[in-house]
C-alpha cells in the first residue's frame, strides 16, 4: 500500500520435526499415534531454564528442518555447562583484580606470548560473532564461541597460565597482565553471549563488578592492538612441538617412568630447517608453555622428544622440579620464585 514491503528483511525457518522426520506442533499433544512427551516451549523453560532453551535455538540450523527430541535437547546442557564453568574459572582468576586491571592499562609489550595469542584469537572470535549476528547466523555464534572456550581457553590458555596465576607474586607484572587479558576475554564473552544467554551473561557481568546490566551495553569491537597474527603464528609452531612432547610424556607415563609432566626432563630435538620462531630460543617461555620443569633443546635432523626423570628437587609450592630448591635458607623447600612470593 505504500510502494514498499512493511519490513526491511524477512527471516524464514523450517519445521521442528521429531527423530523420524514428522512435524511437531502443539496440536499434536495427546493425538493418536503421536508421542505423549511434551513438546511445548514452556515445558523446557520450566525444566531447564530460559537460557538453555535459547542456547538450543542458537545451536540448530533453523533454515532447514530441525530434528528434536528431549535427548537431543539435553545434549545442549553439555555446552551450557562448559560455558558456565569457564565463566566461573575466569571470574575466579579475577578475585583480587579490580576493574582498573584491564588491557588499556598495559602496552602490548607487557603481555607474554600466550597472552598476546589469546587476545589475537579473541579479536578473530569477536569479529566473526559480530558478522554472524548481522547475518542472523546464530549457529555460527554458537560454534565459534564453543570452539574458543573448549580449544583455546580451557585446553590451552587457562591450563598454561594456571602456574603464574597460582604461584607468581600477587602483584607481579606478568600475573596482572594475564588478569587484564582475562578481564578482556570475560567482558567480551558476556557481551557476545548476552542475546543468547540472557540471564547467565548478566549474572557474570554483575560478578565483574558492574552495577548496570550487560543488556545496556553495545556489542564489543575487536581490539585493533591485537589484530595481528605474530603470536598466533608462533603458537601454532609451538603446538606442533607440544604434540610430540606430549606423546613422549604419555609413553613415559604408561611405562611408569613418571607420573606428571613436571616430573620429567625432556630432551627436545628441533629440525635444522623450519621451526625458526624466536620463541624457540626462549627457554622459560617454552617450559611454561609445555608445562615442564626441565627442558633441553638441541638441533638435529627431525623433530623428536625423549623423556627421563628430572633429578632436581620438587618445590612444595609450585610442584616444579628446579635446581635452586634447597638453596634458600629461610624456605629450603621452595624455589626462588616461590620464596619471593611468600616473602
Amino acid at each position: 500500500t505504500r510502494g514498499r514491503a512493511p519490513y526491511d528483511a524477512i527471516l524464514t525457518h523450517g519445521f521442528v520435526v521429531d527423530t523420524s522426520g514428522k512435524k511437531i506442533s502443539k496440536s499434536d499433544q495427546g493425538s493418536a499415534g503421536k508421542s505423549a512427551k511434551p513438546m511445548t516451549a514452556d515445558h523446557y523453560y520450566n525444566k531447564y531454564g530460559g537460557d538453555m532453551v535459547r542456547l538450543w535455538v542458537s545451536s540448530v540450523d533453523y533454515q532447514n528442518e530441525v530434528p528434536f527430541s528431549e535427548e537431543l535437547f539435553q545434549q545442549t546442557s553439555e555446552s551450557y555447562r562448559r560455558i558456565r564453568n569457564t565463566f566461573r574459572v575466569l571470574l575466579g582468576n579475577l578475585h583480587d583484580a579490580g576493574p582498573e586491571v584491564r588491557c588499556s592499562s598495559f602496552s602490548v609489550s607487557d603481555f607474554t606470548l600466550i597472552d598476546r595469542w589469546i587476545l589475537e584469537r579473541l579479536y578473530v572470535v569477536t569479529k566473526e560473532c559480530i558478522e554472524a549476528y548481522a547475518a542472523y547466523d546464530f549457529r555460527r555464534v554458537f560454534t565459534v564461541v564453543n570452539s574458543f572456550l573448549a580449544t583455546d581457553l580451557s585446553a590451552l590458555y587457562i591450563d598454561i597460565t594456571k602456574d603464574r596465576m597460582y604461584c607468581d607474586a600477587a602483584d607481579s607484572p606478568r600475573r596482572r597482565a594475564t588478569q587484564a587479558s582475562i578481564r578482556e576475554i570475560t567482558e567480551t564473552l558476556c557481551k557476545l553471549l548476552a542475546p543468547i544467554l540472557a540471564f547467565t551473561a548478566d549474572e557474570a557481568w554483575e560478578h565483574l563488578g558492574h552495577s548496570d546490566s550487560v543488556h545496556l551495553q553495545l556489542f564489543p569491537q575487536p581490539n585493533p592492538a591485537f589484530a595481528g597474527t605474530e603470536a598466533t603464528t608462533a603458537v601454532e609452531e609451538l603446538l606442533k612441538v607440544r604434540a610430540v612432547i606430549q606423546q613422549a610424556i604419555e609413553k613415559a607415563r604408561q611405562e611408569k617412568l613418571i607420573g606428571a609432566n613436571l616430573e620429567a626432563t625432556v630432551n627436545l630435538t628441533l629440525p635444522e630447517t623450519g621451526f625458526k620462531s624466536p620463541v624457540l630460543n626462549d627457554l622459560p617461555t617454552l617450559q611454561e608453555f609445555f608445562i615442564l620443569s626441565d627442558l633441553r633443546v638441541t638441533r638435529g635432523t627431525e623433530l623428536a622428544a625423549e623423556v627421563s626423570v628430572c633429578e632436581h628437587a620438587k618445590c612444595e609450592r609450585c610442584w616444579r622440579h628446579l635446581p635452586d630448591v634447597g638453596t634458600h635458607e629461610q624456605h629450603p623447600t621452595l624455589c626462588g620464585r616461590c620464596e619471593g612470593a611468600v616473602g
